[in-house]
């Protein structure tokens, strides 16, 4: 019985993504990465990583972003992996027009200047369109 009402679920899930107004509003096949690596001024300062991930959640609230995952550096002995980063910041987007107009957002304009472009010596950004 219980995968039964699984199944059910998933296809009424299904249905509704299926949906005009999902559909629109949220183009699966553009669905954008907008990932974020931070070098701090002060290497490795854990109050100042912190301050960037607690701060970052607020980007949650901005249309358009679905997802907001932050975190620090893992090390690695590989010679082909950068670890050289302090903290990273991963936005999943609904369309390269929903990024468009995250990076004119009060929300992640007020974070950028007075948050993270402080505390940072570097920063790089990579987006990228999710092929799924």
């Amino acid at each position: 019985m219980k995968r039964v009402n699984k199944y059910i679920s998933v296809l009424l899930i299904m249905g509704f993504m299926n949906t005009p107004s999902f559909a629109e509003e949220y183009n699966t096949e553009e669905q954008v990465y907008h990932v974020v690596l931070v070098w701090l001024k002060t290497y490795r300062n854990e109050m100042r990583i912190n301050k960037i991930i607690e701060a970052s959640k607020e980007l949650k609230n901005i249309p358009g972003v679905l997802e907001v995952s932050t975190g620090k550096v893992l090390r690695s002995a590989r010679v082909i992996v950068d670890d050289t980063f302090d903290v990273s910041i991963i936005i999943k987007f609904a369309s390269k027009e929903y990024l468009q107009d995250y990076l004119v957002h009060p929300i992640h304009v007020k974070i950028a200047n007075e948050v993270i472009k402080p505390l940072a010596n570097k920063i790089t950004i990579y987006d990228t369109i999710i092929q799924e």
